[in-house]
């Protein structure tokens, strides 16, 4: 396990800090695209369960009031731990291609295959997120694919997977917050029943959903304008 999680600073020249967290198996470099009116904050290298606290200090070193957190997939269960235990801190929460929950069983094959032959599962599982996202995955293979075959370990990614078992999107006691949920059609790695059961659980939260995106909507053209309601 980390010592702690490290981040990165990028003053995009706006008001608000945006907390950008990534999911299982790819690191701070996938929001590169992304394009919205927030200087970023971002975890170069994370620690699954001293996020929260190492979040704090960088908070509070920074002086800032609140921060708007931005969580992909795992990125979301680690933006709802900061949230949960400091909801004064939070300005706004918007969660991307979270599932319900994540089988054990699933967990168990996953490693399974990780401890086989890894980088040949991370190659099927990176295709399986940009289903739909062709020139997506172009960019993702030519600027980070090979790095990220030699920048997670084994260990790393089975540290992940252990923290999501013990994960579960429950959302009706964010109500209260400013919240958005991010979700595509054509997700296979959180399929998209599972939002829907989420929705029903809170009907009055705010879904957009796309419809000819995989698990990284955030990288489609229409994402800025869907963010923004325009």
């Amino acid at each position: 396990m980390m010592s702690q999680t490290e981040f990165r600073f990028i003053d995009r020249g706006h008001e608000k800090p945006l907390v950008l967290i990534p999911g299982w198996a790819f690191d701070w470099r996938i929001f590169e695209p992304l394009d919205l009116d927030y200087n970023y904050l971002s975890p170069a290298k994370t620690d699954f369960y001293t996020f929260k606290d190492d979040l704090l200090k960088v908070v509070l070193e920074k002086g800032v009031e609140k921060i708007s957190l931005f969580g992909w997939s795992m990125g979301g269960f680690i933006a709802l731990d900061f949230l949960t235990v400091y909801p004064d801190l939070v300005d706004e929460i918007f969660l991307v291609s979270m599932r319900k929950r994540l089988p054990k069983e699933q967990i168990n094959l996953q490693k399974n295959l990780l401890r086989k032959d890894k980088d040949n599962y991370l190659s099927q599982f990176y295709r399986n997120c940009f289903v739909g996202q062709k020139e997506d995955f172009g960019w993702f293979k030519k600027k980070l694919l090979d790095s990220y075959f030699k920048d997670f370990s084994l260990n790393y990614l089975v540290e992940g997977l252990d923290y999501l078992s013990n994960k579960e999107l429950d959302i009706r006691s964010w109500g209260k917050y400013k919240l958005k949920i991010f979700h595509s059609k054509k997700d296979n790695i959180a399929p998209f029943k599972d939002i829907t059961i989420v929705k029903k659980d809170l009907p009055s939260l705010s879904l957009i959903i796309f419809e000819d995106s995989g698990h990284l909507p955030f990288l489609h053209p229409d994402f800025r304008r869907e963010f923004y309601g325009i």
